[in-house]
Protein backbone atom coordinates (compact mmCIF):
# COMPACT_ATOMS: atom_id res chain seq x y z
CA UNK A 1 0.00 0.00 0.00
CA UNK A 2 1.05 3.58 -0.58
CA UNK A 3 1.89 5.76 2.42
CA UNK A 4 -0.08 8.92 3.15
CA UNK A 5 2.53 11.37 1.86
CA UNK A 6 2.64 9.63 -1.51
CA UNK A 7 -1.17 9.66 -1.71
CA UNK A 8 -1.28 13.39 -0.95
CA UNK A 9 1.34 14.12 -3.59
CA UNK A 10 -0.54 12.05 -6.15
CA UNK A 11 -3.79 13.85 -5.34
CA UNK A 12 -2.22 17.33 -5.67
CA UNK A 13 -0.56 16.35 -8.96
CA UNK A 14 -3.85 14.91 -10.22
CA UNK A 15 -5.81 18.07 -9.43
CA UNK A 16 -3.21 20.23 -11.18
CA UNK A 17 -3.38 18.07 -14.29
CA UNK A 18 -7.18 18.18 -14.26
CA UNK A 19 -7.32 21.96 -14.01
CA UNK A 20 -4.86 22.36 -16.88
CA UNK A 21 -6.73 19.79 -18.98
CA UNK A 22 -10.06 21.59 -18.50
CA UNK A 23 -8.47 24.95 -19.36
CA UNK A 24 -6.90 23.70 -22.58
CA UNK A 25 -10.09 21.88 -23.54
CA UNK A 26 -11.95 25.17 -23.23
CA UNK A 27 -9.40 26.94 -25.44
CA UNK A 28 -9.57 24.19 -28.02
CA UNK A 29 -13.31 23.47 -28.16
CA UNK A 30 -15.04 26.46 -26.57
CA UNK A 31 -18.25 26.55 -24.51
CA UNK A 32 -20.16 23.98 -26.54
CA UNK A 33 -17.89 21.12 -25.52
CA UNK A 34 -16.72 22.40 -22.14
CA UNK A 35 -19.12 20.27 -20.08
CA UNK A 36 -18.36 17.21 -22.21
CA UNK A 37 -14.65 17.85 -21.79
CA UNK A 38 -14.99 18.13 -18.01
CA UNK A 39 -16.98 14.89 -17.95
CA UNK A 40 -14.35 13.12 -20.01
CA UNK A 41 -11.48 14.41 -17.91
CA UNK A 42 -13.16 13.43 -14.62
CA UNK A 43 -14.31 10.10 -15.95
CA UNK A 44 -18.00 11.04 -15.64
CA UNK A 45 -19.82 8.69 -18.02
CA UNK A 46 -22.90 6.45 -17.63
CA UNK A 47 -21.85 3.04 -16.32
CA UNK A 48 -25.13 1.16 -15.81
CA UNK A 49 -26.89 -1.44 -17.94
CA UNK A 50 -30.32 -0.52 -19.26
CA UNK A 51 -33.33 -1.77 -17.29
CA UNK A 52 -35.09 -4.74 -18.92
CA UNK A 53 -38.72 -4.40 -17.82
CA UNK A 54 -40.51 -5.02 -21.12
CA UNK A 55 -39.98 -8.74 -21.71
CA UNK A 56 -39.48 -11.85 -19.59
CA UNK A 57 -36.43 -14.05 -19.10
CA UNK A 58 -35.65 -16.05 -22.26
CA UNK A 59 -35.13 -19.52 -20.74
CA UNK A 60 -38.19 -21.75 -20.43
CA UNK A 61 -36.67 -24.94 -19.02
CA UNK A 62 -36.00 -23.99 -15.41
CA UNK A 63 -36.79 -27.25 -13.63
CA UNK A 64 -34.89 -28.55 -10.64
CA UNK A 65 -33.73 -32.16 -10.53
CA UNK A 66 -36.52 -34.50 -9.35
CA UNK A 67 -34.31 -35.44 -6.39
CA UNK A 68 -31.14 -33.68 -5.20
CA UNK A 69 -28.25 -34.97 -7.35
CA UNK A 70 -25.22 -36.59 -5.74
CA UNK A 71 -23.16 -36.28 -8.93
CA UNK A 72 -21.70 -32.95 -10.05
CA UNK A 73 -22.05 -34.07 -13.67
CA UNK A 74 -25.84 -34.18 -13.18
CA UNK A 75 -26.08 -30.71 -11.64
CA UNK A 76 -28.76 -28.39 -13.04
CA UNK A 77 -28.81 -24.60 -12.49
CA UNK A 78 -31.87 -24.88 -10.25
CA UNK A 79 -30.01 -27.32 -7.99
CA UNK A 80 -27.53 -24.60 -6.93
CA UNK A 81 -28.44 -23.36 -3.45
CA UNK A 82 -25.36 -21.32 -2.47
CA UNK A 83 -23.11 -18.98 -4.47
CA UNK A 84 -19.72 -17.66 -3.36
CA UNK A 85 -16.76 -15.91 -4.96
CA UNK A 86 -13.06 -15.39 -4.23
CA UNK A 87 -10.67 -13.01 -5.94
CA UNK A 88 -9.53 -9.43 -6.21
CA UNK A 89 -11.10 -6.05 -6.95
CA UNK A 90 -12.74 -7.29 -10.16
CA UNK A 91 -14.92 -9.70 -8.14
CA UNK A 92 -15.23 -6.93 -5.55
CA UNK A 93 -16.59 -4.62 -8.29
CA UNK A 94 -14.28 -1.76 -7.44
CA UNK A 95 -15.25 1.42 -9.34
CA UNK A 96 -18.10 -0.33 -11.19
CA UNK A 97 -20.57 2.49 -10.50
CA UNK A 98 -18.11 5.22 -9.53
CA UNK A 99 -19.55 8.60 -10.63
CA UNK A 100 -16.01 9.93 -11.15
CA UNK A 101 -12.41 9.08 -10.34
CA UNK A 102 -12.73 10.43 -6.78
CA UNK A 103 -14.85 7.32 -6.04
CA UNK A 104 -12.73 4.82 -7.92
CA UNK A 105 -11.84 2.88 -4.75
CA UNK A 106 -15.46 2.24 -3.77
CA UNK A 107 -16.43 -1.44 -3.84
CA UNK A 108 -19.84 -2.02 -5.45
CA UNK A 109 -20.08 -5.68 -4.38
CA UNK A 110 -23.81 -6.04 -4.85
CA UNK A 111 -23.46 -5.75 -8.64
CA UNK A 112 -20.48 -8.07 -9.17
CA UNK A 113 -20.97 -10.24 -12.24
CA UNK A 114 -20.13 -13.42 -10.28
CA UNK A 115 -21.70 -12.79 -6.88
CA UNK A 116 -23.87 -9.64 -6.92
CA UNK A 117 -27.29 -10.05 -5.34
CA UNK A 118 -28.81 -6.58 -5.60
CA UNK A 119 -31.92 -6.09 -7.70
CA UNK A 120 -32.95 -8.72 -10.24
CA UNK A 121 -31.67 -9.83 -13.64
CA UNK A 122 -33.80 -7.03 -15.13
CA UNK A 123 -31.79 -4.32 -13.39
CA UNK A 124 -28.50 -5.99 -12.40
CA UNK A 125 -27.43 -8.93 -14.53
CA UNK A 126 -25.30 -11.24 -12.38
CA UNK A 127 -24.87 -14.98 -11.99
CA UNK A 128 -26.87 -15.08 -8.69
CA UNK A 129 -29.68 -13.04 -10.25
CA UNK A 130 -29.81 -15.38 -13.25
CA UNK A 131 -29.83 -18.40 -10.92
CA UNK A 132 -32.76 -16.89 -8.98
CA UNK A 133 -34.89 -17.42 -12.09
CA UNK A 134 -34.23 -21.14 -11.62
CA UNK A 135 -34.11 -21.20 -7.80
CA UNK A 136 -35.51 -18.11 -6.02
CA UNK A 137 -33.96 -19.27 -2.74
CA UNK A 138 -30.31 -19.23 -3.80
CA UNK A 139 -28.12 -17.75 -1.03
CA UNK A 140 -24.79 -15.93 -0.84
CA UNK A 141 -25.06 -12.97 -3.20
CA UNK A 142 -23.69 -9.65 -1.93
CA UNK A 143 -26.30 -6.96 -1.37
CA UNK A 144 -24.20 -3.94 -0.37
CA UNK A 145 -21.63 -1.46 -1.57
CA UNK A 146 -18.76 -1.96 0.85
CA UNK A 147 -15.76 -3.99 1.95
CA UNK A 148 -15.12 -7.73 2.27
CA UNK A 149 -16.02 -7.83 5.97
CA UNK A 150 -19.02 -5.49 5.93
CA UNK A 151 -22.45 -6.84 6.81
CA UNK A 152 -24.27 -7.72 3.60
CA UNK A 153 -21.19 -8.66 1.60
CA UNK A 154 -22.28 -12.25 2.33
CA UNK A 155 -20.16 -14.71 0.32
CA UNK A 156 -18.37 -12.16 -1.85
CA UNK A 157 -15.06 -12.80 -0.10
CA UNK A 158 -12.85 -11.04 -2.66
CA UNK A 159 -10.27 -8.58 -1.32
CA UNK A 160 -8.94 -5.60 -3.32
CA UNK A 161 -5.24 -6.06 -3.99
CA UNK A 162 -5.47 -9.82 -3.48
CA UNK A 163 -3.00 -12.06 -5.28
CA UNK A 164 -2.46 -15.79 -5.66
CA UNK A 165 -0.33 -15.51 -2.51
CA UNK A 166 -3.26 -14.29 -0.37
CA UNK A 167 -6.02 -16.31 -2.03
CA UNK A 168 -5.55 -19.11 0.49
CA UNK A 169 -6.80 -16.79 3.26
CA UNK A 170 -10.05 -16.37 1.34
CA UNK A 171 -10.30 -20.14 0.80
CA UNK A 172 -9.94 -20.74 4.54
CA UNK A 173 -12.59 -18.13 5.30
CA UNK A 174 -14.93 -19.77 2.78
CA UNK A 175 -14.50 -23.14 4.47
CA UNK A 176 -15.13 -21.59 7.90
CA UNK A 177 -18.38 -20.11 6.62
CA UNK A 178 -19.65 -23.13 4.68
CA UNK A 179 -17.91 -26.09 6.27
CA UNK A 180 -20.59 -26.85 8.86
CA UNK A 181 -23.30 -29.47 8.71
CA UNK A 182 -25.92 -26.89 7.66
CA UNK A 183 -24.36 -26.59 4.20
CA UNK A 184 -22.90 -30.06 3.74
CA UNK A 185 -25.73 -31.37 1.56
CA UNK A 186 -26.32 -28.15 -0.40
CA UNK A 187 -24.83 -27.63 -3.85
CA UNK A 188 -22.44 -24.70 -3.96
CA UNK A 189 -21.19 -22.63 -6.90
CA UNK A 190 -17.82 -20.98 -6.16
CA UNK A 191 -16.27 -18.58 -8.67
CA UNK A 192 -12.56 -17.70 -8.45
CA UNK A 193 -11.12 -14.79 -10.47
CA UNK A 194 -7.56 -13.82 -9.49
CA UNK A 195 -4.21 -12.84 -10.99
CA UNK A 196 -4.54 -9.21 -12.07
CA UNK A 197 -2.47 -7.92 -9.16
CA UNK A 198 0.08 -10.69 -9.66
CA UNK A 199 0.88 -9.50 -13.19
CA UNK A 200 0.31 -5.78 -12.62
CA UNK A 201 2.33 -5.17 -9.48
CA UNK A 202 4.78 -7.98 -8.79
CA UNK A 203 6.95 -9.07 -11.75
CA UNK A 204 8.71 -5.74 -12.35
CA UNK A 205 10.43 -4.63 -9.09
CA UNK A 206 7.96 -1.89 -8.13
CA UNK A 207 7.71 -0.44 -4.65
CA UNK A 208 5.00 -3.03 -3.92
CA UNK A 209 6.08 -6.11 -2.02
CA UNK A 210 7.84 -8.27 -4.58
CA UNK A 211 7.30 -12.01 -4.90
CA UNK A 212 7.80 -14.64 -7.57
CA UNK A 213 5.00 -13.94 -10.05
CA UNK A 214 6.04 -16.64 -12.50
CA UNK A 215 3.37 -18.92 -14.02
CA UNK A 216 4.75 -21.94 -12.16
CA UNK A 217 4.41 -20.26 -8.76
CA UNK A 218 0.96 -18.94 -9.69
CA UNK A 219 -0.14 -22.51 -10.36
CA UNK A 220 1.30 -23.79 -7.07
CA UNK A 221 -0.52 -21.14 -5.07
CA UNK A 222 -3.83 -21.73 -6.85
CA UNK A 223 -3.40 -25.47 -6.38
CA UNK A 224 -3.05 -24.98 -2.63
CA UNK A 225 -6.33 -23.05 -2.47
CA UNK A 226 -8.23 -25.41 -4.79
CA UNK A 227 -6.97 -28.47 -2.90
CA UNK A 228 -8.18 -26.95 0.36
CA UNK A 229 -11.64 -26.22 -1.03
CA UNK A 230 -11.85 -29.73 -2.56
CA UNK A 231 -10.90 -31.36 0.74
CA UNK A 232 -13.36 -29.37 2.87
CA UNK A 233 -16.41 -28.49 0.75
CA UNK A 234 -18.41 -31.38 -0.70
CA UNK A 235 -21.03 -30.73 -3.36
CA UNK A 236 -19.14 -27.86 -4.95
CA UNK A 237 -18.85 -26.69 -8.56
CA UNK A 238 -15.91 -24.28 -8.99
CA UNK A 239 -15.66 -21.80 -11.84
CA UNK A 240 -12.03 -20.84 -12.36
CA UNK A 241 -11.84 -17.62 -14.42
CA UNK A 242 -8.47 -16.76 -16.01
CA UNK A 243 -7.50 -13.13 -15.53
CA UNK A 244 -8.68 -10.51 -17.98
CA UNK A 245 -6.13 -9.23 -20.48
CA UNK A 246 -4.69 -6.13 -18.78
CA UNK A 247 -2.99 -5.00 -22.00
CA UNK A 248 -6.31 -3.61 -23.24
CA UNK A 249 -5.53 -0.57 -21.09
CA UNK A 250 -3.09 0.49 -23.80
CA UNK A 251 -6.08 0.97 -26.11
CA UNK A 252 -7.95 3.03 -23.53
CA UNK A 253 -5.43 5.66 -22.52
CA UNK A 254 -6.31 8.00 -25.39
CA UNK A 255 -10.00 7.99 -24.49
CA UNK A 256 -9.79 10.00 -21.27
CA UNK A 257 -7.03 12.34 -20.14
CA UNK A 258 -7.19 10.76 -16.70
CA UNK A 259 -6.62 7.28 -18.16
CA UNK A 260 -3.09 8.28 -19.10
CA UNK A 261 -2.47 9.30 -15.51
CA UNK A 262 -4.36 6.48 -13.77
CA UNK A 263 -3.17 3.33 -15.50
CA UNK A 264 0.52 3.58 -14.45
CA UNK A 265 -0.64 3.34 -10.83
CA UNK A 266 -3.28 0.69 -11.47
CA UNK A 267 -0.95 -1.55 -13.48
CA UNK A 268 2.64 -0.31 -13.02
CA UNK A 269 4.24 -3.45 -14.46
CA UNK A 270 2.69 -2.59 -17.82
CA UNK A 271 2.72 1.22 -17.67
CA UNK A 272 5.68 2.01 -15.44
CA UNK A 273 4.25 3.62 -12.30
CA UNK A 274 6.05 3.56 -8.94
CA UNK A 275 9.50 3.32 -10.50
CA UNK A 276 9.00 -0.13 -11.92
CA UNK A 277 10.65 -1.57 -14.99
CA UNK A 278 7.54 -2.24 -17.08
CA UNK A 279 7.07 -5.25 -19.27
CA UNK A 280 6.38 -4.76 -22.95
CA UNK A 281 2.91 -5.61 -24.21
CA UNK A 282 4.24 -8.84 -25.72
CA UNK A 283 5.99 -9.76 -22.44
CA UNK A 284 2.80 -9.13 -20.47
CA UNK A 285 0.77 -11.25 -22.88
CA UNK A 286 3.35 -14.02 -22.60
CA UNK A 287 3.11 -13.89 -18.80
CA UNK A 288 -0.69 -14.01 -18.88
CA UNK A 289 -0.66 -16.88 -21.37
CA UNK A 290 1.74 -18.69 -19.07
CA UNK A 291 -0.79 -18.40 -16.24
CA UNK A 292 -3.52 -19.74 -18.51
CA UNK A 293 -1.42 -22.68 -19.69
CA UNK A 294 -0.40 -23.66 -16.17
CA UNK A 295 -3.97 -23.52 -14.90
CA UNK A 296 -5.27 -25.44 -17.90
CA UNK A 297 -2.78 -28.20 -17.16
CA UNK A 298 -3.66 -28.20 -13.46
CA UNK A 299 -7.41 -28.35 -13.96
CA UNK A 300 -7.15 -30.99 -16.69
CA UNK A 301 -4.92 -33.23 -14.59
CA UNK A 302 -7.97 -34.98 -13.01
CA UNK A 303 -6.88 -33.63 -9.64
CA UNK A 304 -10.31 -32.12 -9.07
CA UNK A 305 -12.55 -34.72 -10.67
CA UNK A 306 -14.65 -36.21 -7.92
CA UNK A 307 -18.25 -37.35 -7.84
CA UNK A 308 -19.33 -34.35 -5.77
CA UNK A 309 -16.69 -31.81 -6.79
CA UNK A 310 -15.19 -30.32 -9.92
CA UNK A 311 -13.24 -27.30 -11.15
CA UNK A 312 -14.05 -25.99 -14.63
CA UNK A 313 -11.90 -23.46 -16.46
CA UNK A 314 -14.24 -20.83 -17.93
CA UNK A 315 -12.28 -18.77 -20.52
CA UNK A 316 -15.01 -16.19 -21.14
CA UNK A 317 -12.71 -13.16 -20.81
CA UNK A 318 -9.37 -14.37 -22.20
CA UNK A 319 -9.63 -12.74 -25.67
CA UNK A 320 -11.35 -9.48 -24.82
CA UNK A 321 -11.08 -6.22 -26.71
CA UNK A 322 -12.60 -2.82 -25.92
CA UNK A 323 -15.80 -1.74 -27.60
CA UNK A 324 -15.70 1.43 -29.70
CA UNK A 325 -18.16 4.30 -30.07
CA UNK A 326 -18.28 7.44 -32.22
CA UNK A 327 -17.05 10.55 -30.41
CA UNK A 328 -18.73 13.64 -31.85
CA UNK A 329 -16.04 15.91 -30.41
CA UNK A 330 -13.10 14.14 -32.05
CA UNK A 331 -15.25 12.85 -34.94
CA UNK A 332 -13.75 9.38 -34.77
CA UNK A 333 -14.28 5.99 -33.18
CA UNK A 334 -12.81 5.80 -29.69
CA UNK A 335 -12.89 3.19 -26.92
CA UNK A 336 -16.30 3.18 -25.25
CA UNK A 337 -15.39 4.02 -21.69
CA UNK A 338 -18.91 3.42 -20.37
CA UNK A 339 -17.75 -0.21 -20.01
CA UNK A 340 -14.97 0.72 -17.56
CA UNK A 341 -14.54 2.53 -14.27
CA UNK A 342 -12.84 5.92 -14.07
CA UNK A 343 -9.46 4.18 -13.64
CA UNK A 344 -9.85 2.72 -17.15
CA UNK A 345 -9.19 -0.82 -15.97
CA UNK A 346 -11.94 -2.10 -13.65
CA UNK A 347 -15.20 -3.13 -15.38
CA UNK A 348 -18.24 -0.88 -15.00
CA UNK A 349 -21.63 -2.32 -14.01
CA UNK A 350 -22.54 -2.25 -17.68
CA UNK A 351 -19.60 -4.53 -18.41
CA UNK A 352 -20.25 -6.68 -15.33
CA UNK A 353 -23.68 -7.42 -16.86
CA UNK A 354 -22.05 -8.62 -20.10
CA UNK A 355 -19.50 -10.63 -18.11
CA UNK A 356 -22.32 -12.39 -16.25
CA UNK A 357 -23.92 -13.40 -19.54
CA UNK A 358 -20.59 -14.55 -20.97
CA UNK A 359 -19.83 -16.63 -17.87
CA UNK A 360 -23.34 -18.10 -17.87
CA UNK A 361 -22.89 -19.19 -21.49
CA UNK A 362 -19.53 -20.76 -20.60
CA UNK A 363 -21.15 -22.66 -17.73
CA UNK A 364 -23.60 -24.26 -20.17
CA UNK A 365 -21.13 -24.87 -23.01
CA UNK A 366 -19.12 -28.09 -23.39
CA UNK A 367 -15.40 -28.00 -22.83
CA UNK A 368 -14.25 -27.32 -26.40
CA UNK A 369 -17.07 -24.95 -27.36
CA UNK A 370 -16.70 -22.20 -24.76
CA UNK A 371 -16.48 -18.63 -26.07
CA UNK A 372 -13.36 -16.69 -25.09
CA UNK A 373 -14.53 -13.13 -25.78
CA UNK A 374 -17.58 -10.93 -25.48
CA UNK A 375 -19.81 -8.79 -27.65
CA UNK A 376 -22.25 -5.98 -26.79
CA UNK A 377 -25.22 -8.20 -27.72
CA UNK A 378 -24.37 -11.85 -27.05
CA UNK A 379 -27.10 -14.49 -27.17
CA UNK A 380 -28.08 -16.12 -23.89
CA UNK A 381 -27.86 -19.90 -23.85
CA UNK A 382 -30.53 -21.86 -22.00
CA UNK A 383 -30.72 -25.37 -20.57
CA UNK A 384 -32.91 -27.80 -22.51
CA UNK A 385 -34.49 -31.15 -21.63
CA UNK A 386 -31.72 -32.77 -23.70
CA UNK A 387 -28.93 -30.72 -22.07
CA UNK A 388 -30.13 -29.61 -18.64
CA UNK A 389 -26.78 -29.76 -16.81
CA UNK A 390 -23.93 -27.37 -16.08
CA UNK A 391 -21.06 -28.40 -18.34
CA UNK A 392 -18.16 -30.31 -16.82
CA UNK A 393 -15.16 -32.06 -18.32
CA UNK A 394 -16.84 -35.40 -17.81
CA UNK A 395 -20.28 -34.65 -19.24
CA UNK A 396 -19.13 -32.41 -22.11
CA UNK A 397 -18.69 -35.31 -24.51
CA UNK A 398 -22.37 -36.26 -24.11
CA UNK A 399 -23.87 -32.78 -24.29
CA UNK A 400 -26.37 -31.93 -27.02
CA UNK A 401 -25.98 -28.22 -27.68
CA UNK A 402 -28.56 -28.07 -30.45
CA UNK A 403 -31.49 -26.02 -29.27
CA UNK A 404 -29.71 -24.18 -26.46
CA UNK A 405 -30.16 -20.90 -28.37
CA UNK A 406 -33.78 -21.58 -29.42
CA UNK A 407 -35.35 -19.83 -26.42
CA UNK A 408 -33.23 -16.77 -27.12
CA UNK A 409 -34.26 -16.77 -30.79
CA UNK A 410 -37.93 -16.79 -29.72
CA UNK A 411 -37.18 -14.03 -27.23
CA UNK A 412 -35.54 -11.88 -29.91
CA UNK A 413 -38.54 -12.24 -32.23
CA UNK A 414 -40.70 -10.77 -29.46
CA UNK A 415 -38.15 -7.99 -28.92
CA UNK A 416 -38.15 -7.05 -32.60
CA UNK A 417 -41.93 -7.30 -33.03
CA UNK A 418 -42.52 -5.00 -30.07
CA UNK A 419 -39.55 -2.73 -30.80
CA UNK A 420 -38.17 -3.24 -27.32
CA UNK A 421 -35.18 -0.97 -26.78
CA UNK A 422 -33.68 -2.63 -23.72
CA UNK A 423 -33.27 -6.40 -23.77
CA UNK A 424 -30.81 -9.12 -22.77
Amino acid sequence: MLNCSVLLSVRKWTLSILCLSIFFSFLKYGDCFLQESINNILGIVPREQCKMYSVGFPCKYIQKSSSPPDNVNKLQPADIEIVAALGDSVIGSTAALAPNFFHENTEYRGISYAIGGLGTWRTVMTIPNILRVFNPDVEGGAVIFGGPFDRGTNLNLAVPGATSLTLFDQAKRLVRLLGGSRYKDKWKLVTIHIGHNDVCTHPCNTTYTEFDASPTMFRRRLQKSLDYIRDHLPKTFVNYIPLMDVTITEELIDGLPFCSFAVPYVCPCLHGGFGGNPLTRDQMKELQNGYLKEMYNLINSDRYERRDFTVVLQPAFTDIRPFYAYNRRSRKLEPDLTYFGPDCLHPSQKLHALMARALWNNMLSPENEKQTNWSPTPPLLCPTPNSPYLATRSNSRNMVTKGMDSDFATYMRVVLQNRVKCYI
